[in-house]
């Protein structure tokens, strides 16, 4: 049945070449799509999400929102002071101006402690800043390079790079609470103090991270504590952003389903004289699906490459100032998928298969 179902499409070459290449777009389009929103969502929320943390600490008016946040330094004591919290420390955060060799950039800028919670994952080359001037940058900077923020003047030395720490799509800059300190005075003067906006925080391994979060919400006044799971699922828009996307990805996956399922039971209909033949002298039900099932997989499969392809080249020609990459898990999924639901569709051809009565050869012409 292998052979007949190759020698079929040997010579129709043309009908399935075109519905290869019509499941091969609908594949692109849902792997374009499915990597596009993980770059998006994962520009939005990075920072949040690549902190060393377990959990973290917003003001009671920020409506979880970091950068409304505002607390006062002395609120990492008291939550290092809440029972099963390990270690606490400040962050800081702002959006500002910025120059990289005369060019002008926005630049997310985050003030944390290095050593401790808050510090940010994704370390792809050099290290974190340690000194009054030295940042980690997510962004397209090199290191050695020197960003110049504005208004404050502060320059900040390139010292290490990140990837995946970026907060609201922007390059985003991680320099020691001591700098930003600076920033912040240079930026605002006339402050009382310089605020933190959110607390970091780890707990001991015996402790229990929910019974955690409780603890610090009630021992601390004005505050809310947040798993950092939590934090990140509540980043405003995150939600309407992932369900956007997630509408479009799944509509993109029924047609493409449907359009394989329809095709091969129009096609299984076309040749279903033949099929009735040759249960006749004696070709059994499962043989016959075997066929429409061999068919399925290998345009599935050859579809499926072209698409990999064609969103390789679409990766590595855009320009949206967002880090895009391919997941390898993703595209294995959305291949395997396709292909089981594919096959399951084609359970309509085989229905049909399997319903020839082989008496009915007699009629066949």
């Amino acid at each position: 049945m292998v052979f007949l179902a190759l020698t079929e499409m040997r010579r129709a070459k043309l009908r399935f070449g075109l519905l290869t290449g019509a499941v091969a777009l609908l594949v692109f389009l849902v792997l374009l799509l499915t990597t596009l929103s993980g770059a998006l969502v994962g520009a939005l929320t990075g920072a949040l999400e690549g902190l060393r943390a377990d959990g973290i600490v917003y003001s009671d008016s920020a409506r979880d929102n970091i950068a409304a946040s505002r607390l006062a330094p002395e609120t990492v004591a008291l939550v290092a002071a809440v029972p099963g919290v390990q270690e606490a420390a400040g962050v800081g955060t702002l959006t500002s101006g910025g120059r990289v060799d005369a060019e002008s950039v926005d630049f997310q800028v985050f003030g944390v402690d290095a050593a401790g919670p808050g510090s940010p994952s994704g370390l792809t080359e050099g290290r974190l800043a340690e000194a009054v001037g030295e940042a980690a940058v997510d962004g397209d900077v090199a290191i050695g390079q020197v960003i110049v923020l504005d208004p404050s003047g502060v320059e900040l030395t390139v010292v290490g790079l990140l990837r995946g720490a970026q907060f609201n799509a922007l390059p985003t800059a991680y320099t020691t609470l001591d700098t930003y300190d600076e920033v912040v005075t240079a930026s605002f003067p006339g402050l009382p103090f310089v605020p933190v906006n959110a607390v970091a925080f780890t707990v001991t391994q015996d402790a229990d991270l929910s019974a955690v979060v409780s603890a610090i919400s009630d021992a601390v006044p004005e505050v809310t504590a947040y798993s950092l799971t939590d934090a990140v699922a509540l980043i405003p828009g995150i939600e309407s952003i992932s369900q956007s996307f997630g509408i479009l990805v799944g509509l993109t996956f029924i047609i493409g389903i449907v359009v394989i399922g329809f095709f091969f039971l129009i096609l299984t209909v076309q040749k279903l004289r033949a099929f009735t033949l040759l249960r006749a002298i004696g070709t059994g039900s499962g043989r016959l699906a075997t066929s429409v099932s061999v068919q399925i997989a290998i345009v599935v499969l050859l579809a499926s490459v072209i698409a990999l392809g064609l969103t390789l080249l679409a990766v590595e020609g855009l320009n949206t100032g967002l880090p895009v990459s391919i997941n390898v898990s993703t595209v294995i999924g959305t291949i395997v998928a396709v292909l089981v639901f594919s096959l399951l569709a084609g359970l309509l051809s085989v229905r049909r298969i399997m319903r020839i009565d082989p008496a009915s050869a007699v009629g066949a012409r």
